[in-house]
């Protein structure tokens, strides 16, 4: 939603308000301008940033979250499906350290259940973190509200308390929220550089533990596509290198050991506390044979030094600290006596008020339950390292090796069903395109999907994927080059599992034989949809007979003619067009010629066809004028003319018809060939039409100084 068309705000921060809008509240502000710009200036990084973020579609109980990130635009976008905020609710927004949720405690909506992660509100300045003006679009109960808050301008007051921020209001049918942050080139940039780490990018997208909730991350042009559903599962990381699988829970008070799948021994250990609750489950690895540590994936891996680590949860949000379970906490023992090579997850919950953090959500506030939790943590650590150990002792056996391999169990699989799941793709849709080609929908090739039930599938369920690389959008973008690509669509069956079927798109030149002639294959094409044919009848019929020519097994006795005939179509094909259109063309003073124009313009033929072709090149009227005619895309067209490609392709019919056929091979006959028929179509083009016609267009002649530029390096 544009919120332009809603109204704007004014110099001293007022909102004037359009006519047609239906409703309009006010929100005050419960702080001081200051404190926006000192809290969302400690927020120490992109990830705690756009967690918060994240956090406040949790807790809406979206299904996803999407952060698109928009550099051409200096745009960034957090969209969600959830319930939205209701006035009441943007009004307490505004409230800095006031918030109605319970951190920690357990709320269900529609059968799902998710432990309430915001708390003090610092999701609103979290957007502060990446531009000065974040607007808002969110819609309950078909109430959509939309406002907007610039930084700048309140930071520039003396007091903002009781400022009002106006909401406007209108129906809409969808829930969700947009928050929408316009950023600087500065801002994003740095953005960016923080997400081109994949060990940051993909912990933004593994922030919330939770199948019910996936997060997307887009970055503009397809550069990146991060998601929650995409990342690989820790327990699949490096299989054959899987030493133990380690699982606890305070409820059960015992650690457990899996080796190959099998429990191979079950430890007690108690903690002493019910304001909270500890469980692992951590894969250990013992790496030979020259494999390393640097196979893993970079979400199990620290940002400073790129070692494993297991990530640590609080609550099922991420929590950005590699302290209080340092998989390093036993380096001072001999190696053999620990097991510091370690991923997965540490998941904390507790709903005491007690459990604080700092500013930038990286450690504990000192307190005697934080301190509990991190002693707790650490002898939890270091008892799985030092019994690991020994346990790998008694595994080794004497054996030269250690035995490794998967080493958790394995699920217990469902009863098999009495259908496959099926994806049937629609195969009356076409897979030939030409460039450039128009966006393609991939969701409309889906014809039908069915569960292993045998019941319809909706098609959102299926996923879409090109180069291997899920496709948020499902959209193809516009193909101007020649290729095939593939597209993959997965469905994710609940008893059978996966199944996936492909497709392959071709994409290819559009190509019309110029002669006009009835032939299969011919030497001159041009890149058109139109079947423009060459009316000038001299050069239509030598286009048809070194076509004949070169169709037959002796072409290479042909090749002398060949040459002489494709210079004679440039010499025709450009005499004709100066004739008959003189005022479009200047009396280039060869003394004006730099050294280097001189050279590669010193004779007659390649002066006049670079002349025409540098006159396209400076007027784009005249480009669009013959795009138009021979129904061929403006930019493919401008792309074709250049000066170097039709220098050399004239030069190669001086060869031919001058010196000897024995320089002109089967691959430079054809080029040459090629780009005379692109010079013949451009003629022929131009003299057909009416004198008044281009003089209407405004042409700037071509000078002398303009061909300098192109053969002068020093220019």
């Amino acid at each position: 939603m544009n919120l332009s068309s809603l109204g704007y705000i004014d110099e001293n921060y007022n909102f004037i308000e359009n006519m047609d809008v239906s409703y309009m509240s006010f929100a005050s502000l419960k702080f001081g301008g200051k404190l926006i710009e000192e809290l969302s200036q400690k927020i120490p990084s992109s990830l705690f940033a756009l967690n918060e973020l994240i956090k406040n579609s949790y807790d809406a109980f979206s299904p996803d979250v999407t952060i698109k990130i928009s550099p051409t635009k200096q745009m960034i976008t957090i969209s969600d499906r959830g319930n939205g905020m209701a006035t009441n609710e943007i009004k307490s927004l505004f409230h800095i350290a006031k918030s109605t949720k319970n951190y920690g405690h357990e709320i269900e909506q529609d059968g799902i259940k998710r432990l309430t992660q915001g708390s003090k509100g610092l999701g609103f300045l979290s957007a502060f973190k990446f531009g000065d003006k974040v607007e808002w679009v969110t819609c309950r109960n078909g109430v959509r509200s939309s406002f907007s808050v610039r930084k700048s301008d309140l930071v520039s007051k003396e007091d903002v308390l009781g400022v009002e921020i106006p909401i406007t209001t209108d129906s809409h049918i969808e829930d969700g929220t947009i928050i929408t942050i316009h950023t600087s080139k500065e801002e994003i940039d740095e953005l960016l550089l923080d997400l081109s780490d994949e060990r940051v990018s993909e912990k933004l997208a593994a922030t919330i533990i939770d199948k019910s909730f996936n997060i997307n991350i887009e970055i503009e042009n397809k550069q990146k596509i991060v998601s929650t559903n995409i990342l690989k599962p820790f327990k699949q990381e490096n299989e054959d290198s899987q030493l133990f699988y380690v699982t606890y829970d305070t409820f059960t008070e015992k650690v457990e050991f899996f080796h190959k799948g099998h429990l191979v021994k079950s430890l007690p250990f108690s903690i002493e506390s019910a304001d909270y609750g500890i469980s692992l489950e951590l894969v250990l690895f013992h790496f030979q044979n020259g494999k390393n540590s640097k196979t893993v994936s970079y979400l199990n891996r620290r940002v400073h030094d790129d070692a494993l680590y297991p990530l640590v949860y609080i609550n099922n949000n991420l929590f950005n600290n590699i302290v209080i379970f340092d998989p390093d906490v036993l380096r001072k023992k001999k190696s053999g006596e620990t097991l510091a090579q370690m991923i997965g997850r540490v998941s904390i919950l507790s709903q005491s008020e007690d459990l604080e953090f700092n500013s930038d959500r990286t450690n504990f506030v000192d307190n005697n339950l934080t301190r509990s939790l991190t002693t707790n943590l650490s002898l939890l650590n270091k008892f799985v390292q030092t019994n690991a150990a020994e346990l790998k002792k008694e595994l080794r056996n004497n054996k030269t090796k250690v035995p490794t391999g998967k080493a958790s169990p394995n699920t217990v699989t469902k009863k098999p069903k009495s259908k496959a799941a099926l994806i049937h793709l629609d195969r009356k849709k076409p897979t030939n395109y030409y460039i450039p080609s128009e966006q393609i929908e991939l969701e409309e090739y889906i014809f039908q999907v069915k569960d292993s039930n045998g019941e319809d599938v909706k098609k959102d369920d299926v996923d879409i994927y090109v180069d291997n690389q899920i496709l948020i959008s499902r959209i193809l973008e516009s193909v101007e080059s020649p290729c095939e690509i593939g597209v993959v669509y997965k469905y994710e069956d609940e008893s059978t599992g996966l199944v996936s079927t492909d497709l392959c798109l071709s994409f290819e030149k559009q190509l019309s034989i110029i002669s006009g002639k009835d032939q299969e294959k011919s030497l001159f094409t041009i890149q058109s949809g139109s079947g423009y044919t060459v009316q000038l009848e001299t050069v239509s019929s030598l286009i048809f007979a070194i076509d004949k020519a070169y169709s037959t097994r002796s072409r290479e006795d042909y090749l002398p003619l060949i040459a002489c005939s494709i210079r004679a179509i440039f010499e025709i094909s450009s005499d004709k067009l100066l004739k008959e259109h003189k005022q479009l063309f200047s009396s280039l003073n060869m003394s004006n010629f730099s050294k280097a124009t001189k050279k590669e313009l010193g004779d007659e033929l390649s002066l006049n066809v670079i002349h025409i072709i540098a006159l396209l090149k400076k007027n784009p009227k005249l480009r669009t004028k013959i795009a138009k005619v021979i129904d061929i895309s403006y930019a493919t067209f401008t792309n074709m003319l250049d000066i170097n490609v039709f220098k050399s392709a004239v030069k190669i019919s001086h060869v031919g018809a001058h010196q000897s056929t024995r320089f002109l091979s089967k691959p430079k006959i054809e080029v040459g060939a090629d780009i005379c028929g692109h010079l013949a179509v451009i003629c022929d083009v131009l003299i057909n039409i009416e004198k008044g016609e281009l003089n209407a267009l405004g042409v700037s002649k071509v000078r002398e100084s303009d061909l300098n530029q192109y053969f002068d390096v020093s220019v």
